[in-house]
């Protein structure tokens, strides 16, 4: 027998052995690592070799982001649309390619120009695309493991920006920014494009399976009664049409918090740096907090998802907006290294937390039927809240001469987006009519 025959045989025994969703998981986490190319802590490393070769400004390389996070905007309720219809592995592979081209245009880029048109294509593969097709193709295949699944994909996602910041700037010293880029196109074909190509199915039902793996969902035994929207809870999955979702009251406060919230995360996270050395703060301490951010979203990502399978995600949910409120307040008055670090976890965890629970509190909810559509629309009210947040916080500076003002208001926004995701109960579906 052959080393390819091996393999298959290797791999089909193991496929009878697992259940086919974490398979599912495992491509869609490899296109989330490869998607750290898009990230902008990446573009970051970017920045000084490239102005420095073409003379462009900081204000110039980062309007490409904006363009970029605009474009997918709009386009991410479409493919919501297209991955409950067909599944994630076009919209994937379409935007893993999307971005590698991209990244290999940058690497001989010459022009302003050629670079925003590269940047934009990115972005928008990496807002409209790859992030609408990764985590609710995760949830069509979980109910009651949703939680783990979801948190693991988005860790992965996480890690990938943490691994690839000090992996970027390496390559960038030993060969040029040029082979950085190289290297991050080739990274998405190689772990994005290629696994959601070959593994990545629509749901269970089209390979005659049943979500999770088994024939009913298990005894809730153990599973703490505080949860009235607990995944597993009942182990029910209802069929609701998009029609029916956007009807009712819950869509929209879930919708609109996340809006809201999504200004004052943004808002803080991009003008962190120079708020922190204008109160006083090393650069290497500041660049130093946005490190901890990072860690501390990660880890929050995986613990929140995980604990969404014994407690209500709402709960979770508004648990996040509180960080976030109190990671602004930290923030207002830090003027130490430990200040700026205790916000760096606080509202690493608060930012973490919340991107992961939202799709599994949509899934909770609604069901995973029109998932895609759903969390199409709102991720795009959260891309848009990004855009925004980074936009005013630079609009009060230069009034102001200082981020204060901002900040203030974005913890008076923060409670705001609590209390609409405290009035966001479990909807009742009033028909079983199929979408």
């Amino acid at each position: 027998m052959g080393i390819v025959s091996r393999a298959c045989w290797w791999l089909h025994g193991l496929k009878e052995r697992i259940y086919y969703g974490w398979f599912v998981a495992v491509a869609a986490a490899g296109a989330e690592f490869g998607n750290a190319a898009s990230a902008i802590a990446i573009l970051t490393v970017f920045v000084n070799p490239m102005t420095d070769e073409f003379g462009w400004s900081r204000t110039q390389i980062s309007g490409a982001t904006s363009v970029g996070a605009i474009f997918g905007a709009a386009l991410a309720p479409f493919t919501g649309r297209l991955v409950d219809r067909f599944g994630s592995r076009l919209i994937l592979a379409v935007g893993g390619l999307a971005l590698a081209a991209s990244c290999f245009y940058l690497a001989a880029a010459q022009t302003l120009v050629g670079f925003y048109i590269a940047f934009s294509i990115a972005r928008t593969a990496d807002q409209g695309m790859i992030k609408i097709g990764t985590l609710p193709v995760v949830a069509k295949w979980f109910q009651v493991y949703r939680g783990r699944a979801m948190a693991m994909v988005s860790f992965i996602g996480l890690l990938g920006v943490i691994v690839m910041a000090p992996v970027v700037h390496m390559v960038i010293e030993a060969w040029g920014w040029r082979v950085a880029w190289v290297m991050l196109g080739s990274i998405m074909i190689l772990i994005g494009v290629l696994p959601s190509v070959l593994i990545v199915r629509r749901q269970p039902e089209d390979m005659g399976l049943t979500i999770d793996g088994i024939t009913a969902a298990p005894s809730p035994d153990g599973v703490l009664d505080l949860n009235e929207d607990n995944p597993t809870g009942g182990g029910t999955d209802q069929t609701w049409s998009l029609r029916l979702v956007i009807r009712t009251p819950t869509f929209w406060l879930i919708l609109v918090s996340l809006f809201v919230i999504s200004i004052a995360n943004a808002g803080v996270v991009l003008h962190l740096i120079p708020h922190l050395t204008e109160q006083g703060l090393s650069e290497g301490s500041a660049v130093g907090a946005i490190s901890v951010f990072s860690a501390s979203a990660a880890a929050a990502t995986l613990l929140l998802g995980i604990l969404t399978e014994r407690v209500s995600p709402r709960l979770m949910m508004l648990l996040g907006y509180m960080l976030a409120a109190s990671a602004m307040f930290v923030l207002i008055n830090a003027d130490t290294i430990l200040e700026a670090y205790l916000f760096a976890v606080i509202q690493g965890a608060a930012a973490g937390g919340i991107n992961v629970l939202a799709p599994i509190l949509l899934a909770s909810y609604y069901g995973r039927w029109v998932l895609g559509s759903i969390y199409g629309i709102v991720r795009s009210a959260q891309v848009v809240g990004f855009a925004t947040g980074t936009l005013l916080s630079g609009i009060v500076y230069d009034a102001t001469g200082s981020y204060r003002n901002a900040f203030e208001s974005f913890l008076v926004i923060a409670v705001a987006s609590s209390t609409l995701m405290l009035l966001a109960r479990r909807p009742t579906l009033m028909t079983t009519r199929p979408g």
